[in-house]
């Protein structure tokens, strides 16, 4: 995906910057373009989110499996309960977590791994206290 979002840009330089070399009125671009299209490649990567949902009383699981796809260059995480929680990425190659990423309330996206390669199997572990009146809700987007 940024393999290709790169290779838009820098076509897209080259064609205003041969422009200029020819005499032709090249409009100075607006900031805004880079963040349109940023928008959407995350659109693309979080339009595709797997919903988890456990019912109350407990104090972690291991989501998944799931296999990376190209939508994504990360793999993100979004609470989309009322209790924070702390999540890790388990590739299967390597079967043990990454590294632990918190993860509040609010519905913001978080990135829990980075860089990954497509058609890798992974878990996502999630821990947090306990939840015991609402049930635990992750998404996440890979």
């Amino acid at each position: 995906m940024l393999t290709r979002l790169l290779r838009a840009l820098l076509t897209s330089l080259l064609a205003i910057t041969t422009m200029a070399a020819l005499g032709v009125a090249v409009a100075t671009p607006a900031q805004a373009e880079p963040a349109t299209t940023d928008l959407a490649a995350a659109g693309i990567c979080y339009g595709g989110f797997v919903r988890k949902s456990l019912p109350r009383g407990g104090t972690g699981f291991d989501a998944g499996p799931y296999t990376t796809s190209t939508r994504c260059v990360d793999i993100n995480v979004r609470n989309a309960s009322v209790y924070p929680f702390k999540v890790c990425v388990i590739f299967v190659s390597v079967g043990s977590c990454n590294y632990w990423t918190s993860v509040p309330t609010g519905g913001a996206w978080k990135v829990a791994a980075t860089n990954v390669r497509d058609n890798v199997k992974f878990y996502v572990r999630v821990v947090l206290a306990e939840y015991k009146y609402e049930p635990l809700v992750i998404d996440t987007a890979y």
